[in-house]
């Protein structure tokens, strides 16, 4: 599967090796409790959402991390 900022939080967090890929990346994200709001998000909506508290720039460093490790 290829990532990109159209995957959805959901997609990542069904799938074991892309949730260790996740929380080495952003520790702890994995477990917050807005995950449960967050798996209908697109990655890029996710980082356009001032409440994530995480960049652009992060989740594409999560976007590339997936593809490269997993892709």
């Amino acid at each position: 599967m290829a990532y990109s900022m159209d995957t959805k939080m959901g997609d990542i967090l069904s799938n074991p090796d892309a949730v260790k890929i996740l929380d080495e990346l952003m520790p702890g994200a994995s477990t917050n409790p807005m995950m449960k709001m967050a798996k209908g998000f697109t990655l890029g909506k996710i980082a356009k959402t001032p409440a994530a508290k995480v960049s652009e720039a992060q989740v594409q460093s999560l976007v590339d991390a997936l593809n490269a490790k997993l892709g």
